[in-house]
């Protein structure tokens, strides 16, 4: 509705308010003059005429337009680089501003200076900060995001990111400075904590090929091949099963890491303990930790419990209609009892 009233506001500058104006709903298509109100009624139900960004009908003049995609890019580049540095700090939290979370137990703690988590953090943040060139509106850690949401919005192969780079390297000043390759640059962003680990699963979902199947080439239950254009039950040398491709693959984000950006947030770590620290603990039912079943797996696990810090997961699932072939509106969801053991 903002968005409608602003397009009419501008349309209407210099106007009689029961000007007609040519309307750019998706019917009109800008060939039919209406009223504010008709033409608001037409955008609001059917919406405004894809690709009419710029308004030529309605007074966006080729100097206007010109002069505001400058002023406009300038904004952004300014608000892409200030997104950068809180992109850093949600990834590291509050890392900068406290000493850094270390283990207790540690045989072996720094004697001195950051620890590798917390340089991760420093030169990152300097990352953030260097422009790619002098004047330019983009660092080196803005354009590499930027570079991962068009590779994946497009769908862009690792060798044309590989190709791309070479020919920026090339082509831009400083451009030395830029990755070489595809692989390099997602080391850097890997450091932001958006890497994941890569498994490869059997075509029929059977299994998965890791741990002790992680150097299997067939799966043990189906027989089928783990790489592609290749038959069944085949077993591949070293050499081939490096060039090989997997017919299946599951991306998973562990959990460990999460669990210590979490801790290393001020705010998120208080609300981790909360449970324990800061719940009120009358024997009423108000909170998960109320439960006898979490009371059970206190009593058995003294060791874990007494550390304010422990973690419980729970499964979120969705509900699903058995019926969905038929007319029957009915609904099921799985009910999971913790297991006390």
């Amino acid at each position: 509705m903002a968005g409608v009233n602003g397009f009419l506001d501008f349309a209407y500058t210099g106007k009689r308010a029961d000007a007609k104006i040519h309307c750019p709903c998706v019917k009109c298509v800008n060939r039919f003059l209406l009223k504010r109100d008709d033409v608001y009624g037409h955008l609001v139900c059917d919406g405004m005429l894809l690709g009419y960004n710029s308004w030529g009908c309605h007074g966006e003049t080729a100097a206007y337009i010109r002069a505001n995609k400058r002023k406009r890019s300038k904004q952004e580049g300014t608000q892409l680089n200030s997104n950068m540095h809180q992109l850093v700090r949600d990834a590291f939290g509050n890392i900068d501003n406290g000493p850094p979370v270390t283990d207790s137990d540690d045989p072996n703690p720094p004697d001195s200076g950051p620890d590798s988590e917390t340089q991760a953090f420093y030169d990152l943040l300097g990352g953030a900060d260097v422009p790619l060139w002098e004047g330019c509106e983009l660092s080196k850690l803005s354009f590499l995001v930027l570079l991962f949401h068009i590779k994946s919005t497009n769908k862009w192969s690792n060798k044309s990111i590989n190709d791309l780079l070479a020919v920026l390297q090339q082509a831009i000043p400083n451009g030395k400075n830029l990755p070489r390759t595809f692989a390099e640059a997602k080391k850097i962003i890997g450091k932001l904590g958006l890497s994941y680990e890569r498994i490869h699963v059997c075509e029929q979902d059977c299994q998965l090929f890791w741990k002790e199947k992680s150097n299997d080439d067939f799966c043990s239950i189906c027989g089928k091949s783990r790489w592609k254009n290749k038959p069944d039950k085949t077993t591949l040398t070293k050499n081939e099963r490096r060039k090989a491709s997997p017919k299946k693959v599951l991306r998973y984000f562990p959990i460990k890491p999460r669990l210590k950006r979490l801790f290393m947030n001020k705010e998120t770590a208080t609300a981790l303990r909360w449970h324990d620290e800061e719940r009120i603990k009358d024997d009423a039912l108000r909170h998960p930790a109320d439960s006898e079943e979490w009371k059970a797996i206190d009593s058995k696990y003294k060791h874990i419990s007494s550390d304010s810090r422990n973690i419980r997961f729970a499964l979120g699932t969705d509900g699903f209609n058995p019926f969905g072939m038929l007319s029957l509106k009915h609904s099921c969801w799985p009910v999971v009892r913790p297991s006390t053991i």
